[in-house]
């Protein structure tokens, strides 16, 4: 997996997080931070994306955040990067 498909993955996912969950559609980027910058998109979609990508990957994780670091939000490129 290289870093783009990695972000690919992650903008997918929280596509479809805010999707089902109704919310207002946006336009994302690899420099978005979807808890900064994403209507009502909290730490807690991001422990859903987390779970959503080791299933997709059939992997486990030890982080259960992977768009958080030390308590920052991160931004797709920074997230991806993490991932790999």
């Amino acid at each position: 997996m290289t870093q783009t498909d990695a972000e690919r993955l992650l903008l997918e996912i929280v596509g479809s997080l805010q999707q089902a969950s109704g919310r207002e559609q946006v336009e994302m980027s690899r420099d978005t931070t979807p808890i900064l910058d994403l209507p009502d998109f909290d730490s807690l979609n991001g422990v859903e994306l987390t779970v959503e990508v080791m299933d997709r990957l059939g992997v486990e994780f030890e982080i259960n955040n992977l768009l958080v670091d030390e308590k920052k939000a991160l931004s797709i490129a920074d997230a991806a990067a993490r991932l790999l």
